[in-house]
This record gives C-alpha cells, structure tokens and sequence, in this order.
C-alpha cells in the first residue's frame, strides 16, 4: 500500500468538486486546497513497479543479486526523465537500506551490448535519459521515500552504529 500511497502523492490528482457540493464545509475547503495545489508529476502510465534490475542476468531472466525498484518514474513532460523510487516502511535498519542502494549501483554500473552492438548501460537499453556532461559516469536519481508508519525495529538497528538515519514516527535510530 505504501507504494501506492507514494504515486498518490507525487500524482496529486484533483478531486471534482462538483461530487462535493453537498459535503460540509471543511471538506470543500481541503477540496479546494487540493486543487490549489500545484500539479503531480507525469500520469498514472508514467509508473512501473515492482521493476526487476538485474545485476545478473537479462532484463526477462534477472539473475541473483540485483534491486528490485518499488517504483519506476518516466515523466518527460514534467521534466523528469528518469526517477527510481525506493519506499521505505521503517521495517528495515539503515544497513540493509545502504545494501539496497549497493544493489541499485551494480545494476546502473552495469554495461551490456545494445541493439547496435556498441556497449553502453543496461539500463539505457530500457530507459532514455538526457546525456549529462560526463555521459554514462552519471547514474540515474534514486528517491528514498519514508513511509511513517510505526517505529523501527530495534532489533534491526545497532545502537553501537555511528550511521545516523532519519527517524520514522515514534522510531528509533
């Protein structure tokens, strides 16, 4: 659920206000707030989740120790290219995220032949994206989105560990 709620909110889609009339007051008014707000980002089709990246393997067979991406975003007419998007339920300690993101970089660092022979990323075999002044030295952007809700398991967090990380609702670091 909690992916679903993060393309909610980065979609923002806008209530009719017309279903609304009969509803009391405070109810038009976050209505209305809603849709004074400014627009989401890209349309519901600018979403894939649950993407395999393989580290191993090919794109319909992926292989041992790849990420897989909660969240891919496409949204060139709102500027944004490419976006991976990790949602994050508290669940899981500062480490284990850290390894997720080590995941995501063996997959970006990853080159394969194309179509055309000549080899480049994999994953700009699937996804286009601008070319930056330092070409494929550049990985596309992860979001890290912080779902809050509960507190992280203590278990799973090393109180002896000098790594900070952002505290969930009532959590622990």
């Amino acid at each position: 659920m909690a992916v679903n709620e993060t393309v909610i909110a980065l979609l923002r889609p806008k209530p009719n206000k017309a279903k609304l009339a009969d509803d009391p007051p405070h109810v038009q008014a976050a209505a209305q707030a809603a849709v004074d707000a400014p627009d989401g980002i890209g349309t519901i089709a600018s979403y894939w989740t649950e993407v395999p990246l393989p580290a191993t393997g090919t794109w319909n067979a992926p292989g041992k120790g790849g990420a897989q991406a909660d969240l891919v975003l496409t949204a060139p007419q709102d500027q944004v290219s490419l976006l991976f998007i990790e949602v994050d339920n508290c669940h899981e300690s500062a480490e284990e995220l850290a390894a997720k993101l080590e995941k995501y970089a063996r997959f970006f660092r990853r080159k394969v032949k194309d179509t055309d022979g000549k080899e480049r990323p994999m994953w700009r075999t699937r996804w286009s994206a601008p070319e930056t002044w330092s070409g494929d030295r550049t990985y596309p952007p992860v979001l890290l989105v912080l779902n809050r809700v509960g507190e992280r398991k203590p278990t799973g967090v090393p109180r002896r560990n000098p790594m900070r990380f952002p505290r969930c609702a009532g959590g622990t670091d």
